[in-house]
């Protein structure tokens, strides 16, 4: 299954399963189905047969299985690339037997070997390995395949398209605070606020290293050191986590501790909980007029009664399931950080929801996009609210008099201005009417939106030169 990015707006070539227990699996499908690769049953046994097949290699080189000859290495290399549907149900077949996943795939190698006629190195298929050597190393590269493959990828083009919104957005705003007119910014600057913190946290994520582990049943290499006490099995270890592209942990239980996925799905969810922000805030934008919706299709509908509407749905869409996602992330953080003991079992549960939470993250990131293309920066309606409220200038009047040496400015405005709304004529009449001097009062004229949003400019400039990762 090729790795496609396919835009929130696109609908399914064939129709999806109408009786799918949630919608990842039913409508959204289509939009969701590369992640299969990384996050299904499929893909979780096709990763452990790499490690299977990688170990067996290994322990060869190691001269603790027998040798392989070029071809027959070959030969194994061969089973994992071309693992499918068929092999995969031979793998089902075993656990019905087993009732155990991960044994069922050994049974499934150890058959293969036969097969192919390699019955010396059988024995040492899963030697000395417990099914949490197998499965922590498969998921950490489950997680960090998908995570440079896939998620990476998307929110990079989420931010190309956010920058692409911000460099149209260069107009002077009346900014609020606690939802009231406040001082002048720029639309632009407005969303780069948002654009320097998602990179920030990208960068962070995108330097991340996921954890594995290869000591054994209690992570003692207790088995290991019996049958081969000469051996350097911590260096082992380390050479062949290493190999996988992971860092080794050396002191564990039966299971890898979880730190290093708990670190990268905080990573998610600060990234998540940004993007969240800004779709809340291009809603409320939209819902000034300070944006508005460029329609792609005259024949989709916003409402099936207000025949008008243009909804954002695809910035309502994102936020819901954004929270989905971050709150199965949260739970993970909490649920993966304790196992009783050497291990209990309750983490593989966990384990196999994963696809839910990123599935949801990755639906999320997609609409972002598509509402980012949709957008355009409403330049009369902005102007029109400007217009409504020159008062907000007042603060940049009472701090060039307090520069100035005027006693108590601040109260003298205050007085005339608060909790009212001016125009720019009444604005000339509040400067004509202070107590100050001519040269002040000619400076204080010349006051624009523009000018007082000029180092706005400066900022969005400087941001959108941050280095992405």
């Amino acid at each position: 299954m090729k790795n496609k990015i396919v835009k929130s707006s696109e609908w399914e070539e064939t129709p999806p399963n109408f009786v799918a227990l949630t919608p990842l699996d039913g409508r959204n499908y289509h939009k969701v189905q590369t992640l299969s690769n990384y996050f299904s049953e499929f893909a979780l046994n096709r990763t452990r047969l790499l490690v299977e097949i990688r170990y067996l290699i290994f322990l060869a080189q190691n001269r603790i299985a027998p040798p392989f000859s070029r071809p027959q290495i070959t030969a194994l290399e061969n089973l994992h690339t071309g693992f499918d549907l068929r092999a995969m149900r031979e793998i089902r077949e075993f656990e019905k037997q087993t009732n155990h996943d991960t044994k069922a795939v050994e049974y499934f190698l150890k058959t293969r070997l036969k097969a192919v006629k390699l019955p010396n190195h059988v024995e040492f298929v899963h030697w000395a390995l417990t099914s949490e050597d197998v499965n922590n190393l498969s998921y950490s590269l489950l997680l960090k395949n998908y995570t440079q493959t896939l998620a990476i990828p998307m929110i990079k083009k989420m931010l190309n398209r956010l920058k692409r919104l911000i460099s149209r957005s260069n107009i002077p705003i009346i900014g609020r605070t606690h939802g009231q007119p406040a001082n002048v910014t720029t639309l632009a600057k407005e969303l780069a606020v948002f654009y320097s913190r998602l990179v920030d946290e990208l960068n962070l994520m995108s330097g991340m290293q996921l954890q594995g582990k290869l000591n054994g049943a209690v992570g003692s290499f207790a088995d290991q050191t019996f049958s081969y006490p000469e051996k350097d099995w911590l260096a082992i270890e380390e050479d062949f986590v290493q190999s996988l592209g992971l860092e080794p942990a050396l002191a564990t239980t039966q299971i890898l501790p979880y730190d290093s996925l708990i670190r990268l799905f905080d990573a998610y969810g600060r990234l998540q909980q940004i993007a969240l922000d800004l779709t809340q805030n291009l809603w409320l934008y939209l819902s000034f007029d300070f944006l508005y919706t460029r329609i792609r299709n005259t024949a989709e509908v916003g409402s099936s009664v207000m025949p008008q509407k243009v909804n954002p749905i695809y910035l309502e869409g994102a936020e819901g399931a954004f929270e989905l996602s971050n709150a199965l992330l949260a739970m993970y953080k909490t649920k993966l950080s304790h196992s009783r003991l050497q291990h209990d079992l309750s983490d593989s549960t966990i384990r196999r929801s994963f696809g839910i939470a990123f599935a949801y993250s990755y639906l999320s990131w997609q609409s972002v996009v598509e509402a980012l293309e949709r957008l355009e920066p409403n330049r009369p309606a902005i102007g029109s609210d400007r217009e409504k409220h020159w008062e907000v200038l007042t603060g940049a009047v009472q701090t060039y008099l307090r520069s100035r040496g005027y006693d108590r400015p601040y109260e003298v405005i205050a007085r005339h201005v608060k909790g009212k709304t001016f125009t720019h004529d009444e604005f000339i009449n509040l400067i004509d009417a202070l107590s100050v001097k001519s040269a002040d009062k000619r400076a204080l004229k010349q006051l624009s939106f523009e000018k007082l949003a000029q180092p706005c400019r400066s900022i969005v400039k400087r941001v959108l030169k941050k280095k992405i990762a």
